[in-house]
């Protein structure tokens, strides 16, 4: 069965720019989202990172995602080829031009949508003003 709406990232610190996207992909049918795995997220931020278990389970409390499911690799090219969605949908932080990912989009005939709006957070830049003692008790109840 084909996916209808797939979504990807880190979701490393859930903020309202990524409810306003999902809510955004929720317009388009069943929302799937692709999550990266911890492995990727320490390699990107370091050891400030919210552990896969905590990101999975906000995201799978939230009213706008039916599924959700972790992919090991660097970028969700294989992820997208094995669900074959409908729509793909990215935050604005994206382009045509900066998904490494666009061969698999158009492999499987998806269709890209990148939400229409200004990007107003951004998890990175949260992380970065985030004492490193928050993410070491974040692990301790995970």
């Amino acid at each position: 069965m084909k996916t209808e709406v797939l979504v990807t990232g880190t979701f490393n610190i859930i903020h309202p720019g990524h409810i306003r996207l999902l809510e955004f992909a929720k317009r388009y049918g069943k929302v799937t989202v692709g999550i990266n795995s911890d492995l990727y997220l320490i390699n990107k931020y370091g050891e400030e990172t919210i552990p896969l278990i905590d990101r999975t389970y906000a995201l799978k409390a939230l009213r706008y995602v039916d599924d959700v499911i972790v992919f090991f690799e660097e970028e969700p090219s294989k992820l997208i080829k094995n669900l074959k969605p409908k729509y793909y949908i990215k935050g604005p932080d994206y382009s045509i031009e900066t998904l490494p990912e666009l061969a698999a989009i158009n492999a499987v005939g998806a269709r890209l949508i990148i939400h229409p709006t200004e990007k107003e957070y951004s998890s990175s830049e949260l992380v970065k003003h985030l004492p490193k003692s928050c993410f070491d008790i974040l692990k301790d109840y995970s």
